[in-house]
């Protein structure tokens, strides 16, 4: 193993503690050889810190029964409309004001962190401007079936550009405990949006639901086989109508 050829998700699980037996030793000895992949595994652990930071006080808040109420209701294929999605929507406020988990159902921590990943992944990713992709899209072919193969559910890469957001790329990440891909878009204003795309291992739809952090917010929802968060800086309104494209574009059920 060199960090060359070592994957991302590896790392996080190392991080998490998730790796075991001979794939533990041979990250121990890359990390006590390689300064760089030190450096990742610091630059991952930072990042949990400040998710920890972040949303500690906040999964112990109570959560209103308005949104209870309204977590419960379920989003159904060809009806999406802004007032739809907002029916579905579980709020949950990021950042210096107080919030809410929209849980009380089996796989709503689950969201909860999947789109924190995406969040984080968006901030640390959509920054960059020489390696914001491991993929080009200008080898767009190869991205999809690298990362369907790697999330272990085959996908189509949305169309974007009608929309003003062309493709630039993608690269592999990490969800729980998986791969993870994200996909990434940019407007003619330079605003990006990312794509984080997962396995639904239960299958179980979960209704689309939202979090903002700042001027991001991210939608995110569990369809058929695949589990997608959305991310971007720009209104609630632009934002679902992306999202509904990406749904549209996206679905796997089988």
């Amino acid at each position: 193993m060199t960090f060359e050829t070592v994957e991302n998700w590896a790392l996080h699980a190392y991080a998490d503690g998730e790796l075991e037996g001979d794939e533990r030793k041979a990250m121990e000895r890359l990390l006590a050889e390689n300064d760089d992949a030190r450096k990742a595994l610091a630059a991952i652990n930072y990042q949990k810190s400040e998710l920890r930071k972040t949303f500690g006080a906040v999964v112990h808040e109570p959560v209103p029964q308005v949104l209870l109420a309204t977590a419960q209701m379920r989003l159904k294929r060809n009806t999406w409309s802004y007032a739809a999605m907002a029916a579905s929507v579980a709020l949950l406020l990021i950042g210096g004001t107080a919030g809410w988990f929209s849980a009380l159902e089996s796989g709503a921590a689950q969201n909860i962190s999947m789109a924190r990943r995406a969040l984080v992944a968006h901030q640390v990713y959509s920054s960059e401007q020489r390696h914001m992709v491991e993929v080009a899209a200008s080898d767009q072919d190869h991205l999809q079936k690298w990362l369907s193969k790697r999330v272990g559910t085959d996908f189509q890469i949305p169309n974007l550009e009608v929309a003003g957001f062309p493709l630039l790329g993608g690269r592999l990440l990490a969800a729980e405990n998986s791969p993870a891909g994200q996909l990434m878009y940019e407007a003619v204003d330079k605003r990006r949006l990312t794509i984080f795309v997962a396995a639904n291992p239960s299958g179980k739809d979960e209704a689309v639901q939202w979090i903002w952090s700042d001027k991001l917010v991210t939608c995110f929802w569990r369809e058929g086989k695949l589990a997608l968060a959305v991310t971007g800086e720009m209104s609630d309104e632009e934002m679902t109508a992306l999202a509904k494209t990406i749904y549209d574009q996206m679905d796997v059920k089988s």
